[in-house]
């Protein structure tokens, strides 16, 4: 009996060399697997405990966002993925999506015309953004018609952060002026961000203006109560960052600390 209970020690300890046992009792006999609470193999090191793992965010990753319309910031529904860089651009070391948030993919060149590179435009410190294919808007009626109180672009109204989550928010001022520095008049679609001329909606009523040709970017910088700041840049050579009517609808692009 105990030449019979030595050899069946003997038997188990061969068969579970380099074996990883989990919580629930499955066996791996490969070391560098595990097997979850659901009996999924994947890889990794010690014990899962649930059937889920979650990686965290790094700047370099895609990000992939379900917009839906019940918040009020999107105008249509659509399932977008963001490629994001890590970049001193700005002054800093942030990372930033790089294209236009609402833009199914990045521009394909400086002069891009399409409406799936240009995404949505929004009036300052609203949330609400609006989309145009270059011949329908969505919505229709021009969304605001007052300008906002004297104030930056207030977070809870900022549609990076409702989109793309905590710690995502609009370029300030500072930021943008690093970007203008940095990029000149040319640099701007060859740089990292693949800034591009996605036009903007007029103030007057939200005509569709200047796409393929000029671009605008919200900064969260008011400058009263008519105007605040915009990143901007239009043929034949002017790159600035300038007062603008808070009625218009711009681009907004995203950045995270």
């Amino acid at each position: 009996m105990r030449a019979l209970i030595c050899i069946l020690v003997l038997f188990f300890s061969i068969n579970t060399v380099n074996a990883q046992l989990t919580i629930n009792g499955k066996i791996s006999n490969v070391a560098s697997t595990h097997v979850n609470t659901n009996g999924k193999v994947g890889t990794g090191e010690g014990l899962e405990r649930t059937g889920k793992k979650t990686r965290t965010f790094v700047c370099g990753d895609d990000i992939t966002i379900n917009h839906v319309t019940k918040d009020g910031v999107a105008p249509v529904a659509k399932t977008v993925t963001y490629k994001t860089v890590l970049t001193t651009i700005s002054g800093a070391s942030k990372c930033w999506i790089t294209s236009n948030l609402g833009a199914t993919n990045e521009a394909s060149s400086a002069t891009d015309a399409t409406e799936d590179a240009s995404g949505w435009y929004w009036q300052f410190n609203h949330k609400n953004g609006t989309k145009h294919t270059a011949t329908v808007r969505t919505p229709n009626h021009w969304t605001k018609t007052i300008a906002s109180p004297v104030q930056d672009w207030q977070p809870a109204n900022d549609p990076c952060t409702i989109e793309l989550g905590p710690g995502w928010r609009i370029p300030n001022l500072a930021e943008w002026n690093a970007v203008k520095n940095t990029n000149g008049y040319a640099g701007n679609f060859t740089s990292v961000l693949k800034i591009h001329a996605a036009g903007y909606l007029a103030y007057q009523g939200g005509t569709l203006t200047d796409r393929g040709s000029g671009h605008h970017y919200w900064s969260s910088d008011y400058s009263d109560a008519t105007f605040a700041r915009a990143y901007v840049v239009f043929p034949p050579s002017t790159y600035t960052v300038s007062n603008n009517n808070q009625l218009a609808g711009f681009s907004v692009r995203c950045i995270r600390d």
